[in-house]
C-alpha cells in the first residue's frame, strides 16, 4: 500500500511538468507549420553551427591529447567537422536536402518505436494516443520519401510541425491519463 501511494504521490507531482513540456513542444509545432521554410532552415544551420562547435572542440581535445599515436586523425577529424559545419551553414538548402532524408528515416523509426510502445501503455490508459502518434510518424516519414527531393524545401518545417504537435498533444493526454488512472486506484 505504501508503495502505491508513493508512485500515486511521484505522478501527481510530475503530471504539470508533463503537461508543461507537451505544450511546449505543441507551441513549437505550431511555430514550424506558421513558418516552414524558415524553420527547416533555422535547423540545418543550427546543426552547422553544433557541428562547429563540436569540430572546434575536438581541436581542443586533440591539441591536450598526450597520445601522438591518433593525434593526427584527431586534427584531421575536428577540421573536417569544422568545415562541414561552415558548409551546412553556408548552403543551407543542400544541407536541407540532407536532414530531410534524415528526417524521414527518424519519422519512421519513431513511429515503429512508438507503435510498439503504445501496446505496453494499453492496459494503463494513454496508449491509443501514442499508437495514433506513432502511425502519423510512420504515414511522414512516407510522405517524405515519396516527394523528395521537392519536399525538402518545405518538409522540415510542415512535418516536423506537424509531428511535434502531435508528440506534445500525445504527451499531454497520455499523461492525463496516466494520473486519471493513479487517481482512481488510490
Amino acid at each position: 500500500m505504501k508503495t502505491s501511494k508513493t508512485v500515486s504521490e511521484v505522478v501527481k507531482k510530475s503530471f504539470k511538468k508533463i503537461m508543461a513540456v507537451g505544450i511546449l513542444i505543441a507551441i513549437l509545432g505550431v511555430i514550424a507549420l506558421i513558418y516552414p521554410e524558415g524553420f527547416g532552415k533555422v535547423s540545418v544551420k543550427t546543426i552547422g553551427v553544433f557541428m562547429v562547435i563540436g569540430g572546434i572542440l575536438r581541436l581542443i581535445f586533440a591539441i591536450t591529447s598526450f597520445s601522438m599515436g591518433t593525434l593526427f586523425s584527431r586534427y584531421l577529424y575536428g577540421i573536417l567537422m569544422i568545415i562541414a559545419g561552415v558548409w551546412v551553414v553556408g548552403n543551407p538548402d543542400m544541407g536541407l536536402e540532407a536532414l530531410t532524408i534524415v528526417m524521414a528515416v527518424y519519422f519512421i523509426i519513431d513511429g515503429l518505436t512508438q507503435l510498439m510502445y503504445s501496446f505496453s501503455l494499453m492496459p494503463i490508459g494513454g496508449g491509443v494516443f501514442l499508437l495514433l502518434s506513432g502511425i502519423v510518424g510512420i504515414v511522414l516519414g512516407v510522405l517524405i520519401f515519396m516527394n523528395f527531393p521537392e519536399s525538402s524545401t518545405y518538409a522540415i518545417g510542415i512535418y516536423l510541425g506537424i509531428k511535434l504537435l502531435i508528440d506534445g498533444i500525445t504527451l499531454g493526454l497520455t499523461g492525463r491519463a496516466v494520473y486519471k488512472t493513479v487517481e482512481l486506484k488510490a
